[in-house]
């Protein structure tokens, strides 16, 4: 049987700067993940659902376990 380990992690992130928005929203979410790149899949998937923000237009500014 596998172990898994999981950790949590504390991705932070926003939408990139536009004329319009300059200032964009910093969101912060705590995530429970395998590892660094699955929170921030996690992360993106999760913000998408929520906020309307796509990871092609945002930027992660954090990420600590």
């Amino acid at each position: 049987m596998a172990t898994f380990r999981f950790h949590q992690y504390q991705v932070v992130g926003r939408g990139l700067p536009t004329e319009s928005d300059p200032h964009p929203k910093i969101f912060r979410m705590k995530l429970w993940a395998t590892n660094e790149v699955r929170a921030k899949s996690k992360f993106w998937y999760f913000l998408r659902k929520l906020k309307k923000v796509k990871k092609s237009n945002g930027q992660v500014l954090a990420i600590n376990e």
